[in-house]
């Protein structure tokens, strides 16, 4: 798809955290091993721990995905997806004909490929009862109904009563997969379970992490008082003191399992609807079986490398955030992006593609409830030196073509803003590992700025059309009274004393009561519009023109004489006559004239000049037996 490479579609949410970073580095490396090149959708899902306002609209980009060019698709299907997402991509990936793999919850549409969530939980249990004697053991589950909770919950059970014991053990508490209830279940085990467990089983590492740091606050130690084990080992289980007994999952094993099955799909075999991958326990500082302190030199200085770098980071990304606020073109936000993406890690190309219209309007110059099929670049970065070569592109495509000889691998995200639709971003990354949490930052913030850029050009539309209403004429488009007094004045202060030439023209239409009279008010509006076209397409761009009443228009020119007055005049009549032959009303248009010309030293005012024309054009218009209306 991108460089006639086949393409494999992998929809995935929560990219930046520990687990999927591991996980992203590991599908890279098999699928681009195989041959692959690869598409990551990136879904920011929840943000923080409720606030879903910004998930909720990111399947739109599933609009201008072209399903039927991918080759093979991986669903991610995770709790952190915001459900209606979630259904909706599964939805979609029901069309496809291409093979489609789920990783994480259990899927009956679609061959698995999953982790084994029982094994690891049974065998902690066997741990403390067999190799501590313990026989009062709790559990921290994960969101009640979620699958892979539900799963771990039952394997907690089985194991206790193989071991005779209650099927719920000291106690069951409901967590979140995350730190948010930490407080609650350490009350509960505290308080709510005859006394205070002599181990903790938990679900995943961030709820054993926390509890520990829950219970510390309280005065227990770990594993001195109670043991702790969790699940998934993430780099904080390692990090922290004591280091988190916990079950490893082989990202690895599991990736090259995937693509594996691609291979035999593609080629026109089988493959089996659940492949299962084991996991591997491993026990540390938390239940007493490891060393109390880190286990490894290298974890001793994760954290204080972890927390240099996220203070650096989050100076880039305040920079970030107050350059972006200050920009008034699109195109000053490349120069920002280039200047202050350092905090998300080494990449090699990022491109944010604009939707447009069907007339090439993009998406930050109009507001878009919609995504189109048409982008094109607002930002484009290129490290490997190739230089923007297109203005519009299809989404067929997605990504620009490249004659790159590699494996190509792209991480693509929905921009946009309430109801606004910007388009999407695309970024390749430097080596095999994807981008931090900071990356979404970026994502979200350059949706902020280009809704802020749409409305403060908005705003200044509104500013400029209001101010234009103020100084012209709503009828003819000319300067009405206000607007062509303070521009001739202006100007005529400018040459006060100079020896440049000014010349006035009185312009008043002659008889447009009787049109009004006869014919209406509206009719009158329509001559009197014709009137004003005629006098601005008569002028050029030296020439002040303005409607100062109903019938009555001015002209003024500086550095012109009466000669090119006249000849103005002429061409004004010329055109009147045009008008009367090609219009086919009822009525004529005419109109008497008057001229008045001085050097700028000979006069103190310019009303001298325009007082001068209007008395010349009312000679002219009582020649014609006209009375001024």
């Amino acid at each position: 798809m991108l460089n006639g490479r086949k393409t494999i579609g992998i929809f995935m949410s929560g990219i930046a955290g520990t687990f999927r970073r591991d996980l992203c580095h590991e599908l890279y490396r098999a699928g681009t091993g195989h041959g692959f090149d690869l598409l990551f959708f990136n879904f920011v899902g929840t943000i923080g721990a409720d606030y879903i306002d910004y998930g909720v609209r990111e399947d739109r980009i599933l609009d201008v995905i072209p399903f039927d060019k991918f080759d093979g698709m991986i669903f991610d299907n995770n709790n952190v997806f915001i459900d209606s997402v979630r259904d909706h991509i599964h939805d979609r990936l029901m069309s496809c004909r291409c093979p489609i793999i789920s990783i994480s919850e259990p899927c009956k549409d679609f061959s698995q490929v999953c982790f084994d969530n029982s094994s690891a939980i049974k065998e902690f249990v066997h741990h403390f009862v067999n190799e501590h004697g313990f026989t009062r053991i709790g559990y921290m589950s994960g969101i009640k109904g979620h699958p892979d909770a539900v799963e771990r919950l039952n394997a907690f059970g089985d194991a206790m009563e193989e071991h005779g014991l209650p099927r719920e053990g000291a106690g069951v508490f409901h967590g979140d997969f995350w730190y948010n209830k930490q407080h609650e279940a350490a009350e509960f085990f505290i308080k709510k379970c005859g006394g205070l467990p002599q181990a903790i089983v938990c679900a995943n590492d961030f709820m054993a992490l926390s509890l520990c740091d829950a219970l510390a606050k309280r005065g227990i130690r770990i594993p001195q008082d109670v043991c702790i084990s969790g699940y998934d080992d993430v780099d904080e289980a390692r990090a922290h003191i004591p280091s988190i007994s916990t079950a490893s999952q082989d990202k690895s094993r599991l990736a090259d399992s995937i693509f594996s099955l691609f291979d035999k799909a593609i080629s026109g075999k089988s493959i089996g609807r659940v492949t299962c991958i084991p996991t591997t326990n491993i026990y540390r500082g938390s239940c007493g079986c490891g060393d109390s302190d880190l286990n490894e030199p290298e974890d001793r200085n994760l954290s204080f490398r972890r927390n240099i770098n996220l203070l650096y980071n989050i100076y880039d990304a305040e920079a970030a955030m107050l350059s972006l606020t200050g920009i008034d073109r699109i195109k000053d936000m490349e120069a920002v992006f280039e200047k202050h993406s350092l905090n998300f890690g080494r990449y090699t190309k990022f491109f944010l593609f604009a939707y447009t219209d069907e007339v090439g309007r993009p998406s930050y110059d109009s507001a878009f409830s919609e995504p189109t099929h048409t982008v094109t670049p607002a930002i484009w970065i290129d490290r490997t030196g190739t230089s923007k070569h297109m203005k519009i592109m299809s989404t067929d495509i997605l990504i620009p073509p490249t004659d790159s000889p590699e494996p190509q691998c792209y991480y693509l995200t929905h921009l946009h803003f309430g109801e606004h639709c910007f388009g999407y971003s695309a970024v390749m990354m430097e080596g095999n590992y994807p981008f931090n949490e900071f990356y979404n930052i970026w994502t979200v913030n350059l949706a902020v700025a280009i809704e802020t850029l749409m409305q403060r050009n908005s705003i200044n539309a509104l500013l400029c059309d209001l101010e234009k209403e103020s100084t012209h004429d709503r009828l003819t488009g000319l300067l009405n009274r206000s607007g062509f007094e303070d521009k001739v004045h202006s100007v005529f202060n400018e040459h006060k004393g100079d020896d440049i030439y000014i010349t006035a023209v009185m312009i008043d239409m002659d008889r447009l009561k009787y049109i009004n009279d006869i014919y209406g008010h509206g009719e009158g509006d329509i001559a009197i519009s014709a009137m004003g076209k005629i006098i601005y397409t008569s002028c050029d761009d030296s020439v002040i023109c303005g409607r100062t009443g109903g019938d009555e228009f001015y002209a003024v020119m500086f550095g012109k004489d009466t000669d090119y007055a006249q000849r103005f005049v002429d061409t004004v009549r010329q055109r009147i006559a045009l008008f009367n032959e090609t219009s086919g009303k009822g009525y004529t248009l005419s109109a008497s004239c008057g001229i008045s010309g001085r050097k700028a030293s000979e006069i103190h005012d310019i009303d001298m000049l325009l007082q001068i024309a209007d008395e010349r054009m009312y000679v002219e218009k009582r020649s014609k037996h006209v009375e001024r209306d």
